[in-house]
């Protein structure tokens, strides 16, 4: 007599290739190091701080200090942001280096929040800093693995699958409407994140002899991919910055940076490029700079044309006001520069110690 056959198949649950996290503890403690040195220099929120240990400058990027893309991902402004952003990293990152290991979740964080850094440098010109595109990108390659693992993981990895998407949505939500977020980042960190875990994460067999799931997405396996993203790293950084070192930005930082090393003529033609790139950012300020460097190079008449666009886009500017008068007594212009001197006594009747020899000395050669 035989047995019968069982008919129906039975569901045989296997449990899943997982390592121990090392790697996420490791950038935490970084993190926050990286946290307490810029308190120790003068506070987090110091912009001076932040520019000297690598904040995201796009005009700083564009003149060649490539380094900021990565340096960004370790600052951090104010203690709520890297409360809200060394929270997320434990959450999200244990959970990913335990399901790719600590090689693959290494990869994903650096390149996802290069990738990040990367969108911002291209179209925001915000100092920016943190670890938010690094940590969309492990969201985003978390959102890879359940998608590609749908199935086989049954209903606990489809409910995982919605709440990171409803993770995702939120969190966009929240970048798009609060102010001070770098949402490019953000973006730019979640699709190449997601894009890395498609591309890294592990691909399931059995090994029937002894029960158990292997890998088969090794790294001959997805070393192309990881390649593909440095070289779009590397073009995008390169395009980006030929068209930022052109950019108003660029320009003006430029001339900043000359006029505090008194280099004035520098600084005109930075001046002058910028409202070439954008007439319509010109502003009081611009044209009051512009009007400085042209008289520290002795350039009288080319001074005053810009002070006084400077006073037709705002009349009591009192800077404007008496650079011109200045600008107009050395054109002997004499009938001019005693209606600014007198003007801009009006505006500062404290000053007329300042003014009086000037109108005096206006009322001797005024015949």
């Amino acid at each position: 007599m035989t047995a019968a056959l069982d008919p129906q198949p039975r569901r045989v649950s296997l449990a899943l290739p997982m390592s121990h996290p090392v790697v996420t503890w490791i950038l935490l403690a970084i993190i926050i190091a990286v946290f307490g040195i810029e308190t120790l220099l003068g506070g987090s929120t110091d912009t001076e701080v932040l520019i000297r240990m690598g904040a995201k400058v796009t005009p700083l990027i564009a003149a060649g200090q490539y380094w900021r893309l990565f340096a960004a991902m370790f600052l951090h402004i104010g203690l709520m942001h890297i409360f809200f952003n060394g929270y997320a990293l434990l959450a999200i990152g244990t959970e990913l280096e335990r399901l790719l290991g600590w090689q693959r979740f290494l990869a994903i964080y650096v390149l996802a929040g290069l990738f990040g850094n990367l969108l911002s440098y291209a179209f925001s010109p915000s100092l920016a800093a943190g670890a938010s595109g690094a940590i969309f990108g492990l969201i985003g390659s978390l959102a890879a693995y359940f998608m590609i693992h749908r199935e086989s993981l049954g209903t606990w990895g489809q409910r995982r699958l919605i709440n990171i998407v409803f993770l995702i949505v939120v969190n966009l939500v929240l970048g798009f409407t609060q102010p001070g977020i770098d949402n490019l980042a953000h973006m730019g960190g979640l699709l190449s994140g997601f894009a890395l875990g498609w591309a890294l994460a592990p691909r399931y067999q059995l090994d029937p002899v002894a029960l158990k799931l292997t890998d088969r997405n090794k790294a001959a396996r997805y070393w192309p991919a990881l390649a593909a993203a440095v070289v779009l790293l590397i073009g995008g950084t390169v395009l980006t910055t030929m068209v930022q070192r052109n950019s108003l930005q660029s320009h003006l930082w430029r001339a900043q940076q000359a006029m505090d090393r008194e280099a004035w003529g520098e600084a005109a033609s930075e001046l002058e490029q910028a409202l070439a790139q954008d007439p319509s950012a010109a502003d009081v300020s611009l044209y009051f700079y512009l009007g400085l460097a042209r008289s520290y190079l002795e350039e009288s008449q080319a001074a005053a044309e810009a002070y006084e666009k400077a006073l037709e886009l705002e009349a009591d500017h009192s800077p404007s006001l008496w650079n011109l008068a200045l600008t107009y007594l050395d054109l002997g212009r004499y009938a001019e520069a005693r209606a600014l001197f007198e003007a801009y006594l009006e505006l500062n009747p404290g000053q007329s110690g300042e003014v009086q020899p000037y109108l005096q000395e206006i009322e001797k050669r005024i015949p």
